[in-house]
């Protein structure tokens, strides 16, 4: 490492000590780890403010940088274990802002210079066992994230984000768990609500959160375990199919829907709603030239 801050001890055999510190971020939250056998506190200068920074020593670890080919950015795999905050970010739906990360090196020898190694954003998260992998990519002009809107069926949000617009804590639901066991989860307050109203949305419970793969009756399943049974009193949130019945009928946020309806599905199924793809229910929907969506009576 060439004219960096460490190169001494990078290029001492004897002495080198090396230890690298993570520094994750996502909205305004910042989560700090490090590899090493104990905390580690750094002076940083950040935005033209100086502060001190700890690192939390914790089960972390990193494969090799792979460095950029034929229009590739860079990556690096970064392991941690599945109850870690940031993994615990995309135990449900993916985060619906960037998780960013940076990776800074330096020796034992001398915590006031220090190298930073690598920074990029999380692109997926795989668990496996008691591990999570998260694959971390280097930004570069040919791997820019570009708008992801389609003419398309289906709604091109994801529920409760920005562009959709439907505040979470409106739809919130505390019910007490009668009986669970591993994926299943009992609760007879569930046969208020519809089949499948809390597919494809969240169930929380001790400080973790579990993707909800279908409710029916008083059962629903998740898409994997909590690390603890489920007593008590849980939250559930609704999710969302992207059809535009739903997003009419269970939140009233049709001035917000992305998809164009009168287009056909992939599957007729989905549009078997009264007598095509722009009805819901006994009201047919329309929608004007600047976008305002309405009811005609029949």
């Amino acid at each position: 490492m060439a004219q960096s801050n460490i190169t001494v001890y990078e290029s001492s055999a004897q002495n080198g000590q090396p230890i690298e510190c993570y520094k994750f971020r996502y909205r305004d939250m910042t989560y700090l780890y490090t590899s090493d056998r104990s905390d580690v506190a750094l002076t940083v200068t950040e935005n033209e403010l100086t502060g001190t920074e700890r690192y939390a020593a914790d089960y972390i670890r990193r494969n090799s940088i792979k460095p950029s080919s034929q229009g590739d950015s860079s990556s690096v795999v970064v392991t941690v274990t599945k109850d870690n905050a940031v993994a615990a970010l995309f135990k449900a739906a993916p985060p619906d802002k960037p998780v960013t990360l940076t990776i800074i090196r330096l020796h034992d020898q001398d915590h006031g210079v220090f190298d930073k190694l690598f920074a990029g954003e999380i692109v997926q998260a795989s668990f496996r066992d008691s591990e999570c992998e998260l694959t971390v990519k280097m930004e570069n002009w040919l791997s820019r994230k570009l708008p992801n809107f389609m003419r398309q069926f289906f709604c091109c949000n994801v529920v409760y984000d920005a562009s959709c617009r439907l505040n979470k804590a409106d739809y919130e639901q505390t019910l007490y768990v009668d009986g669970a066991s591993g994926l299943n989860v009992a609760m007879n307050e569930l046969t208020n609500y519809e089949t499948d109203y809390f597919a494809g949305g969240m169930m929380y419970y001790g400080g973790n959160m579990r993707m909800i793969s279908a409710n029916a009756g008083a059962a629903l399943t998740l898409r994997y375990p909590f690390p603890a049974t489920p007593m008590g009193y849980v939250t559930l949130v609704p999710g969302c199919d992207k059809l535009f019945r739903t997003c009419a009928k269970r939140f009233n946020n049709t001035l917000n829907f992305t998809g164009c309806p009168y287009i056909p599905p992939d599957t007729d199924s989905a549009a078997q709603v009264g007598n095509g793809v722009y009805w819901v229910d006994s009201a047919v929907v329309k929608r004007d030239t600047d976008g305002y969506i309405g009811r005609i009576s029949m």
